[in-house]
């Protein structure tokens, strides 16, 4: 699955195309490199977004959503949180 899909499918980004021009912007990193909108994820993979509200989030991929669509109820079983920094710090 593309890096971009699944921010938007986690619900981590509004839009497919916030999250296309967050990682055209250098602003999501995918096991520790700049991702491209393209870039595949796997189940185990680490990924670094800048979300619009200034806040960084770092999570860990646990499975990949089945379909095009993911109910919000079930969207954080999808990866895990390592850190999350507030904006300024």
């Amino acid at each position: 699955m593309r890096v971009d899909l699944f921010l938007k499918l986690a619900g981590l980004l509004r839009t497919r195309s916030i999250a296309e021009k967050a990682c055209e912007g250098g602003f999501v990193s995918l096991n520790g490199r700049a991702a491209k909108p393209s870039s595949r994820l796997k189940p185990g993979d680490e990924v670094s977004a800048m979300l619009p509200d200034g806040r960084t989030v770092v999570i860990i991929v646990k499975e990949l959503p089945a379909g095009r669509s993911v109910p919000k109820s079930e969207r954080a079983s999808l990866y895990s949180v390592i850190s999350e920094e507030a904006a300024g710090r």
